[in-house]
């Protein structure tokens, strides 16, 4: 950070504090004279984060032709999708060496999500499309999740069997059976039903 900047930055503080209090050195307790610095230090401070800015892009496009690696790694600490983007040019191996990186981490959050924690949601989810394919859907009864086998089979993916209690066309309580498997996409936190017989 260049010495204006920090100046400017510094000054736009006790001007602000000045104003907003009404303290501070005996020439700024007025409140317009506070606010007209207070706008000054504002546009210096501004100024000077743009050029900054320009000093440092101009560093890094020197950088970029004479030496990559240093680019890279200056960048890194700055701006991680910018600099996800250059190895693609700069250092293919880089590149797809954070990728893979990307990937395992990406994957080991899904499998972190995905666990049996997440069965008991399963059942639950997986019987509105089990009411949707009876006569009477108001009238259906599922028992405790206890009473059904759930079982994750990878990939945020669950198989479930259960029964449950429904009136039939003559108004009769039946007990029925589903099996089915229900995914949950942990990016939009819902869930879909892949596959679902239901009988009786």
């Amino acid at each position: 950070m260049n010495a204006q900047t920090l100046v400017a930055m510094l000054l736009f503080c006790v001007f602000a504090f000045s104003l907003v209090t009404g303290k501070g050195f005996p020439h700024f307790r007025h409140r317009g004279k506070t606010l007209l610095f207070l706008i000054v230090a504002g546009f210096f401070s501004l100024q000077g984060a743009v050029i900054l800015e320009e000093q440092r892009e101009t560093r890094w496009a020197e950088l970029r032709q004479c030496d990559p690696a240093v680019y890279l790694e200056e960048l890194y600490k700055v701006d991680m999708d910018r600099w996800f983007a250059e190895p693609r040019v700069l250092d293919p191996d880089a590149h797809e060496a954070e990728v893979a990186r990307r990937d395992a981490e990406a994957k080991a959050w899904r499998l972190a999500e995905c666990t049996d924690q997440k069965a008991s949601m399963a059942y639950v989810m997986i019987q509105d499309d089990v009411r949707r394919s009876l006569r009477a859907p108001s009238t259906a009864e599922f028992p405790g999740r206890f009473g059904a086998g759930i079982l994750h089979i990878g990939d945020c993916v669950y198989r479930v069997d259960g029964q449950f209690y429904a009136q039939n066309g003559f108004g009769a309580m039946l007990r029925g059976s589903f099996s089915g498997t229900i995914e949950y996409f942990l990016e939009r936190g819902s869930w879909r039903t892949l596959t679902l017989d239901v009988r009786g």
